[in-house]
């Protein structure tokens, strides 16, 4: 790009430099937002099978887990023992299909998901997870 000045001299070539500088800063960043917004997870847990972690009270680890008032320690306690992943849009576990107290550990196992909402996106997170009196941690309360 060369830049010409009403008298007909060649004008600094700071302002392109600049533009093509935005222009591939750009770039990179709206492929970045692309990938990690069409990533499915971006952690996993692995843990014991999770037939194991969830024998009779597989079905209230579920029904934690969905409920309105699950908080940051509730479902991470749920992802850490039913394998579970984490990612933008949603949080998933590995649960028994028919999870019944008087039936032995199944090796059939589904995964199930729960979509976060927008509101969910900035539910406030504390230094420690569960304990309210630690105080908030804005690092992940308002990047994730």
């Amino acid at each position: 790009l060369f830049l010409y000045s009403s008298q007909g001299t060649m004008m600094d070539n700071r302002f392109a430099t600049a533009l093509v500088i935005a222009c591939v800063l750009s770039l990179i960043s709206t492929i970045y937002m692309a990938a990690s917004i069409g990533t499915d997870f971006w952690y996993e847990y692995h843990t014991l099978s999770p037939a194991e972690n969830v024998t009779e009270n597989g079905k209230s680890i579920w029904e934690e887990f969905v409920s309105e008032e699950a908080d940051e320690k509730t479902y991470t306690d749920a992802l850490f023992r039913c394998n579970g992943t984490v990612g933008l849009w949603r949080r998933c576990i590995t649960v028994p299909k028919n999870s019944h107290w008087y039936s032995p550990p199944e090796n059939d196992m589904t995964t199930n998901c729960i979509s976060f909402s927008l509101s969910d996106q900035f539910m406030e997170k504390y230094i420690e997870p569960g304990n309210h009196n630690s105080g908030t941690d804005l690092n992940r309360t308002c990047k994730w």
